[in-house]
């Protein structure tokens, strides 16, 4: 049991690490536009808030962040950049399986 929640914390941890990264690719863009929304800041903006909600322990954000980093999603619309997104996306869905089960 200890070593489960040592391997769920690094995860998480490996997780916002990665989202960090991807927060700062991010605040370099600008306009554009992707599903809900309307511009790279305003995915900025969001991607910020979820960020800190999960830091927080509030792992109800894991669906949001799991749609926007999706192929073809918020992520691949305004940046682009596919290692990055994809881990991400792998991440989270290991977390949501989990959670599901």
């Amino acid at each position: 049991m200890l070593m489960s929640i040592f391997t769920n914390r690094t995860k998480m941890s490996s997780l916002i690490s990665d989202l960090k990264k991807a927060e700062k690719i991010l605040s370099e863009y600008s306009g554009g536009y992707s599903g809900k929304h309307s511009s790279a800041e305003e995915f900025h903006t969001d991607l910020v808030d979820r960020i800190k909600k999960l830091e927080n322990g509030n792992e109800n954000v894991i669906e949001d962040l799991w749609i926007w980093f999706a192929p073809t999603c918020q992520w691949d619309d305004f940046v682009g950049e596919i290692d990055l997104g994809e881990r991400i996306f792998q991440r989270l869905n290991k977390i949501k399986n989990k959670v599901s089960r």
